[in-house]
Protein backbone atom coordinates (compact mmCIF):
# COMPACT_ATOMS: atom_id res chain seq x y z
CA UNK A 1 0.00 0.00 0.00
CA UNK A 2 1.39 3.42 -0.96
CA UNK A 3 2.28 5.88 1.80
CA UNK A 4 -0.06 8.63 0.59
CA UNK A 5 -2.91 6.19 -0.10
CA UNK A 6 -2.58 4.78 3.40
CA UNK A 7 -2.66 8.28 4.93
CA UNK A 8 -5.73 9.25 2.91
CA UNK A 9 -7.53 6.04 3.89
CA UNK A 10 -6.82 6.66 7.59
CA UNK A 11 -7.97 10.29 7.36
CA UNK A 12 -11.16 9.21 5.58
CA UNK A 13 -11.82 6.48 8.15
CA UNK A 14 -11.17 8.73 11.19
CA UNK A 15 -13.40 11.55 10.00
CA UNK A 16 -14.21 13.02 13.40
CA UNK A 17 -10.59 13.20 14.49
CA UNK A 18 -9.57 14.60 11.12
CA UNK A 19 -12.28 17.27 11.29
CA UNK A 20 -11.20 18.31 14.80
CA UNK A 21 -7.56 18.64 13.74
CA UNK A 22 -8.54 20.66 10.67
CA UNK A 23 -10.74 23.03 12.71
CA UNK A 24 -8.01 23.57 15.32
CA UNK A 25 -5.42 24.39 12.68
CA UNK A 26 -7.83 26.62 10.75
CA UNK A 27 -8.97 28.60 13.82
CA UNK A 28 -5.40 29.09 15.00
CA UNK A 29 -4.33 30.33 11.57
CA UNK A 30 -7.25 32.78 11.41
CA UNK A 31 -6.51 34.10 14.90
CA UNK A 32 -2.83 34.67 14.20
CA UNK A 33 -3.00 36.11 10.70
CA UNK A 34 -6.54 37.53 10.55
CA UNK A 35 -6.38 39.61 13.72
CA UNK A 36 -2.89 40.82 12.83
CA UNK A 37 -4.11 42.00 9.44
CA UNK A 38 -7.09 43.72 11.07
CA UNK A 39 -4.99 45.76 13.50
CA UNK A 40 -2.45 46.58 10.78
CA UNK A 41 -5.24 48.03 8.63
CA UNK A 42 -6.53 50.18 11.50
CA UNK A 43 -3.02 51.42 12.27
CA UNK A 44 -2.49 52.17 8.60
CA UNK A 45 -5.69 54.23 8.56
CA UNK A 46 -4.41 56.42 11.39
CA UNK A 47 -1.03 56.80 9.73
CA UNK A 48 -2.63 57.86 6.44
CA UNK A 49 -4.48 60.92 7.80
CA UNK A 50 -1.74 63.39 6.94
CA UNK A 51 -1.13 62.00 3.48
CA UNK A 52 -4.82 61.47 2.71
CA UNK A 53 -5.92 65.04 3.37
CA UNK A 54 -2.60 66.65 2.36
CA UNK A 55 -2.83 68.62 5.60
CA UNK A 56 -0.36 69.37 8.40
CA UNK A 57 -2.55 71.26 10.88
CA UNK A 58 -6.27 71.46 11.62
CA UNK A 59 -8.10 74.43 13.13
CA UNK A 60 -11.35 73.49 14.87
CA UNK A 61 -13.43 74.80 17.79
CA UNK A 62 -12.03 73.18 20.91
CA UNK A 63 -15.46 72.12 22.17
CA UNK A 64 -16.15 70.26 18.91
CA UNK A 65 -12.89 68.32 18.77
CA UNK A 66 -14.57 65.00 19.58
CA UNK A 67 -17.23 65.57 16.93
CA UNK A 68 -14.50 66.34 14.40
CA UNK A 69 -12.68 63.10 15.25
CA UNK A 70 -15.91 61.11 14.99
CA UNK A 71 -16.57 62.56 11.56
CA UNK A 72 -13.03 61.99 10.27
CA UNK A 73 -12.47 58.49 11.63
CA UNK A 74 -15.93 56.99 12.18
CA UNK A 75 -17.97 58.73 9.50
CA UNK A 76 -20.43 59.99 12.14
CA UNK A 77 -22.32 62.95 10.68
CA UNK A 78 -22.25 66.26 12.55
CA UNK A 79 -22.86 69.98 12.19
CA UNK A 80 -20.06 72.29 13.38
CA UNK A 81 -20.34 76.05 12.96
CA UNK A 82 -18.21 79.12 13.58
CA UNK A 83 -17.89 82.31 11.56
CA UNK A 84 -14.84 82.96 9.40
CA UNK A 85 -14.26 86.28 11.20
CA UNK A 86 -13.01 84.31 14.22
CA UNK A 87 -10.06 83.08 12.17
CA UNK A 88 -9.09 86.40 10.57
CA UNK A 89 -5.95 86.51 12.70
CA UNK A 90 -4.19 83.83 10.65
CA UNK A 91 -4.46 85.71 7.35
CA UNK A 92 -1.13 87.48 7.89
CA UNK A 93 0.85 84.36 8.78
CA UNK A 94 3.43 83.52 6.14
CA UNK A 95 4.43 80.03 5.01
CA UNK A 96 1.01 78.35 4.99
CA UNK A 97 -1.87 77.52 2.67
CA UNK A 98 -5.33 77.47 4.22
CA UNK A 99 -8.46 75.73 2.98
CA UNK A 100 -11.82 75.90 4.73
CA UNK A 101 -14.50 73.24 5.12
CA UNK A 102 -18.05 73.30 6.47
CA UNK A 103 -19.81 70.25 7.93
CA UNK A 104 -23.60 70.05 7.72
CA UNK A 105 -25.64 67.05 8.82
CA UNK A 106 -28.81 66.37 6.86
CA UNK A 107 -31.90 65.55 8.90
CA UNK A 108 -33.68 63.93 5.99
CA UNK A 109 -33.22 63.49 2.27
CA UNK A 110 -35.78 62.50 -0.31
CA UNK A 111 -33.29 60.13 -1.90
CA UNK A 112 -32.82 57.92 1.12
CA UNK A 113 -34.75 56.32 3.95
CA UNK A 114 -32.76 57.82 6.80
CA UNK A 115 -31.13 61.10 7.67
CA UNK A 116 -27.72 61.77 9.16
CA UNK A 117 -25.81 62.16 5.90
CA UNK A 118 -22.68 64.28 6.11
CA UNK A 119 -22.46 67.27 3.76
CA UNK A 120 -18.97 68.76 3.40
CA UNK A 121 -18.62 72.17 1.77
CA UNK A 122 -15.25 73.22 0.39
CA UNK A 123 -13.84 76.14 -1.58
CA UNK A 124 -12.58 74.93 -5.00
CA UNK A 125 -10.31 77.98 -5.30
CA UNK A 126 -8.29 77.25 -2.15
CA UNK A 127 -8.83 73.49 -1.84
CA UNK A 128 -5.79 71.21 -1.71
CA UNK A 129 -7.53 68.20 -0.16
CA UNK A 130 -10.68 67.17 -2.05
CA UNK A 131 -9.03 67.60 -5.45
CA UNK A 132 -6.76 64.64 -4.61
CA UNK A 133 -9.75 62.33 -4.78
CA UNK A 134 -11.52 63.72 -7.87
CA UNK A 135 -10.46 65.56 -11.02
CA UNK A 136 -13.85 67.29 -10.99
CA UNK A 137 -13.27 68.95 -7.59
CA UNK A 138 -11.51 72.14 -8.82
CA UNK A 139 -14.29 72.92 -11.32
CA UNK A 140 -17.34 71.75 -9.38
CA UNK A 141 -20.44 73.87 -10.05
CA UNK A 142 -22.89 75.15 -7.47
CA UNK A 143 -25.58 72.69 -8.59
CA UNK A 144 -23.23 69.70 -8.54
CA UNK A 145 -22.08 67.41 -5.79
CA UNK A 146 -19.28 64.88 -5.26
CA UNK A 147 -20.16 61.60 -3.57
CA UNK A 148 -17.91 59.57 -1.29
CA UNK A 149 -16.82 56.12 -2.43
CA UNK A 150 -19.22 54.30 -0.08
CA UNK A 151 -22.17 56.71 -0.26
CA UNK A 152 -24.13 54.47 -2.69
CA UNK A 153 -24.74 57.23 -5.23
CA UNK A 154 -23.95 57.07 -8.94
CA UNK A 155 -22.67 59.68 -11.39
CA UNK A 156 -25.53 61.65 -12.93
CA UNK A 157 -27.93 60.82 -10.11
CA UNK A 158 -30.03 63.65 -8.68
CA UNK A 159 -29.65 64.25 -4.95
CA UNK A 160 -31.97 66.48 -2.91
CA UNK A 161 -30.43 68.12 0.15
CA UNK A 162 -31.72 71.09 2.16
CA UNK A 163 -34.50 71.64 -0.37
CA UNK A 164 -32.10 71.87 -3.30
CA UNK A 165 -31.36 69.48 -6.14
CA UNK A 166 -27.78 68.53 -6.97
CA UNK A 167 -26.38 66.31 -9.70
CA UNK A 168 -23.65 63.83 -8.74
CA UNK A 169 -20.67 64.94 -10.85
CA UNK A 170 -18.20 62.29 -9.71
CA UNK A 171 -17.48 59.56 -7.16
CA UNK A 172 -14.44 60.25 -4.99
CA UNK A 173 -11.59 57.80 -4.64
CA UNK A 174 -11.56 55.85 -1.40
CA UNK A 175 -9.95 57.83 1.43
CA UNK A 176 -10.24 55.33 4.28
CA UNK A 177 -11.90 58.06 6.38
CA UNK A 178 -15.36 59.39 7.17
CA UNK A 179 -15.23 61.30 3.90
CA UNK A 180 -16.08 58.03 2.11
CA UNK A 181 -19.71 58.27 3.24
CA UNK A 182 -20.01 62.05 2.74
CA UNK A 183 -21.28 64.35 0.00
CA UNK A 184 -19.19 67.34 -1.11
CA UNK A 185 -20.50 70.62 -2.49
CA UNK A 186 -19.08 74.09 -3.11
CA UNK A 187 -19.09 76.93 -0.60
CA UNK A 188 -21.26 78.88 -3.02
CA UNK A 189 -23.96 76.24 -2.64
CA UNK A 190 -23.43 76.01 1.12
CA UNK A 191 -23.74 79.79 1.57
CA UNK A 192 -27.05 79.75 -0.31
CA UNK A 193 -28.30 77.21 2.23
CA UNK A 194 -27.00 78.82 5.42
CA UNK A 195 -28.12 82.33 4.39
CA UNK A 196 -31.63 81.29 3.33
CA UNK A 197 -34.70 82.26 5.35
CA UNK A 198 -35.87 78.67 5.04
CA UNK A 199 -33.08 77.46 7.33
CA UNK A 200 -32.76 80.53 9.52
CA UNK A 201 -33.61 78.41 12.57
CA UNK A 202 -30.51 76.32 11.89
CA UNK A 203 -27.95 78.78 10.53
CA UNK A 204 -29.29 82.25 11.35
CA UNK A 205 -29.23 83.39 7.70
CA UNK A 206 -25.45 83.73 7.77
CA UNK A 207 -22.77 83.28 5.13
CA UNK A 208 -19.09 82.57 5.75
CA UNK A 209 -19.67 79.76 8.24
CA UNK A 210 -16.86 77.26 8.85
CA UNK A 211 -16.37 73.97 10.65
CA UNK A 212 -12.67 73.38 10.15
CA UNK A 213 -9.68 74.99 8.49
CA UNK A 214 -7.02 72.80 6.91
CA UNK A 215 -3.50 74.21 7.04
CA UNK A 216 -0.66 73.06 4.83
CA UNK A 217 2.88 74.28 5.48
CA UNK A 218 4.96 75.55 2.60
CA UNK A 219 8.42 74.24 1.85
CA UNK A 220 11.04 75.56 4.23
CA UNK A 221 8.64 76.52 7.02
CA UNK A 222 8.79 75.05 10.52
CA UNK A 223 5.63 73.27 11.65
CA UNK A 224 6.19 73.91 15.37
CA UNK A 225 6.74 77.63 14.82
CA UNK A 226 3.67 77.82 12.58
CA UNK A 227 1.55 76.08 15.20
CA UNK A 228 2.63 78.58 17.84
CA UNK A 229 1.94 81.54 15.55
CA UNK A 230 -1.52 80.26 14.66
CA UNK A 231 -2.47 79.59 18.28
CA UNK A 232 -1.27 83.09 19.20
CA UNK A 233 -3.35 84.58 16.38
CA UNK A 234 -6.41 82.63 17.57
CA UNK A 235 -6.05 83.58 21.24
CA UNK A 236 -9.30 84.80 22.71
CA UNK A 237 -11.40 82.61 20.44
CA UNK A 238 -12.71 79.07 20.85
CA UNK A 239 -10.50 77.91 18.00
CA UNK A 240 -7.36 75.89 18.45
CA UNK A 241 -4.82 74.38 16.07
CA UNK A 242 -4.14 70.65 16.21
CA UNK A 243 -1.40 68.63 14.56
CA UNK A 244 -2.28 65.33 12.91
CA UNK A 245 -0.75 63.36 15.81
CA UNK A 246 -3.01 65.17 18.29
CA UNK A 247 -6.14 64.23 16.35
CA UNK A 248 -5.06 60.60 16.11
CA UNK A 249 -3.70 60.23 19.66
CA UNK A 250 -6.90 58.72 21.04
CA UNK A 251 -7.23 56.42 18.05
CA UNK A 252 -3.63 55.28 18.39
CA UNK A 253 -4.19 54.58 22.09
CA UNK A 254 -7.21 52.42 21.25
CA UNK A 255 -5.16 50.64 18.59
CA UNK A 256 -2.41 49.85 21.11
CA UNK A 257 -4.98 48.48 23.57
CA UNK A 258 -6.70 46.48 20.83
CA UNK A 259 -3.37 45.13 19.60
CA UNK A 260 -2.49 44.00 23.13
CA UNK A 261 -5.84 42.25 23.56
CA UNK A 262 -5.49 40.58 20.17
CA UNK A 263 -1.99 39.42 21.10
CA UNK A 264 -3.28 37.81 24.31
CA UNK A 265 -6.08 36.10 22.38
CA UNK A 266 -3.57 34.80 19.83
CA UNK A 267 -1.38 33.35 22.60
CA UNK A 268 -4.35 31.60 24.22
CA UNK A 269 -5.48 30.26 20.84
CA UNK A 270 -2.00 28.90 20.15
CA UNK A 271 -1.74 27.30 23.60
CA UNK A 272 -5.17 25.67 23.38
CA UNK A 273 -4.56 24.44 19.84
CA UNK A 274 -1.08 23.14 20.68
CA UNK A 275 -2.23 21.26 23.80
CA UNK A 276 -5.22 19.80 21.96
CA UNK A 277 -3.14 18.70 19.00
CA UNK A 278 -0.46 17.22 21.26
CA UNK A 279 -3.08 15.25 23.19
CA UNK A 280 -4.68 14.02 19.99
CA UNK A 281 -1.35 12.99 18.47
CA UNK A 282 -0.42 11.17 21.70
CA UNK A 283 -3.70 9.24 21.80
CA UNK A 284 -3.46 8.42 18.11
CA UNK A 285 0.13 7.22 18.51
CA UNK A 286 -1.00 4.78 21.19
CA UNK A 287 -3.69 3.52 18.86
CA UNK A 288 -1.19 3.11 16.03
CA UNK A 289 1.04 0.72 18.02
CA UNK A 290 -0.98 -2.31 16.95
CA UNK A 291 -0.90 -1.14 13.34
CA UNK A 292 2.86 -0.62 13.56
CA UNK A 293 3.30 -4.08 15.06
CA UNK A 294 1.30 -5.67 12.26
CA UNK A 295 3.31 -3.83 9.62
CA UNK A 296 6.59 -4.86 11.25
CA UNK A 297 5.47 -8.48 11.27
CA UNK A 298 4.95 -8.45 7.50
CA UNK A 299 8.38 -6.98 6.86
CA UNK A 300 7.76 -3.22 6.73
CA UNK A 301 10.73 -1.15 7.88
CA UNK A 302 10.52 1.25 10.83
CA UNK A 303 11.37 4.16 8.53
CA UNK A 304 8.52 3.22 6.19
CA UNK A 305 6.05 3.03 9.08
CA UNK A 306 7.20 6.38 10.49
CA UNK A 307 6.87 7.97 7.05
CA UNK A 308 3.30 6.67 6.73
CA UNK A 309 2.29 8.17 10.07
CA UNK A 310 4.04 11.49 9.37
CA UNK A 311 2.36 11.72 5.96
CA UNK A 312 -1.02 11.34 7.64
CA UNK A 313 -0.42 14.37 9.87
CA UNK A 314 1.20 16.43 7.16
CA UNK A 315 -1.90 15.99 5.01
CA UNK A 316 -4.10 16.99 7.94
CA UNK A 317 -2.10 20.13 8.73
CA UNK A 318 -1.57 21.20 5.10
Amino acid sequence: MGTIKYALDVISYSRFRSAVVFVLVFVTTVCVFGTGLFTDNIRSGADKLNGTTNTDLYIVPQEYLDSTKDMLFKGKACTILFHEDEADGINDIQGIDVSRQLYLETLEMSCCSSGGLQIVAYDPETDFSVKQWSDKAPDLKADEILAGSSSNFTVGESVNAFGRSFRVADILEETGMGYDSSLFLTYEAADSITSSAEYKYMFGQREGLLSMMLVRQNAGSDISSLSEQINAALSGSELKVYAVDELTSGLRGNIRMLTGMVGVMDVFALIIASVSLFAMVTVTSQQRRKVAGSLLSVGASKGKILLMFLTEYLLLFA
